[in-house]
């Protein structure tokens, strides 16, 4: 009887011990060492190659304040019209903020859309070293466009429709602004922006 005593009170102090402890969750106890807000899309474990050739995590980003959007080169309207919007922000931001500021656009087409493809888009578009072109794995951009709230579906051409949206980050990957639908007024990200 003691020996059944003594096994239930051991067990109790352990649960209660294990309780204790940091959640073991993919990314949250990194997250909570460097300070990354659970809200933060830099909980994304996912690699991303840009137009450059390097390969970086959006956690690469902490410090900056970007202003993202989702894509794919081969769009022949929505994404270039995007684009153009989110020019005018850029040419719209604060002196003060323009060493902080990225332009990252996400690549919905994971077959088609490598390095030597976002390079060429970048010259296309006339992009400044100021912007990331991403390429991920189909789990990454299907992780990021829910994130994002981000909807997409791949055509039987290999083409994709999609939501068009342009999102504002803070400094630690939280989202501050969204933009929905084309040539929207960029007012409400540049207010947030200023305020970052």
């Amino acid at each position: 009887m003691k020996n059944i005593r003594f096994g239930i009170i051991l067990i109790a102090i352990l649960g209660m011990l294990s309780c204790d402890q940091s959640p073991k969750i993919a990314g949250t106890a990194a997250a909570v060492t460097s300070g990354v807000p659970e809200e933060s899309i830099y909980q994304s474990e996912g690699r991303w190659d840009n137009q450059f050739g390097d390969t970086l995590r959006l956690a690469d980003l902490e410090g900056m304040i970007p202003v993202v959007s989702m894509v794919f080169t081969r769009c022949a309207f929505a994404c270039p019209r995007t684009v153009g919007d989110m020019k005018a922000i850029e040419k719209q931001v604060p002196a003060g903020k323009k060493d902080q500021v990225i332009f990252v656009l996400v690549s919905f087409d994971t077959e088609r859309d490598h390095t030597a493809e976002l390079e060429q888009f970048a010259r296309q578009m006339k992009l400044g070293d100021n912007w990331l072109i991403l390429h991920g794995d189909e789990e990454s951009v299907r992780e990021l466009s829910m994130l994002l709230d981000v909807k997409y579906k791949k055509q039987e051409n290999g083409n994709y429709t999609h939501s068009s949206s342009i999102t504002l980050l803070d400094t630690r990957g939280a989202i501050v602004s969204r933009l929905d639908g084309l040539g929207a007024d960029p007012a409400p990200i540049l207010r947030k922006l200023e305020a970052l």
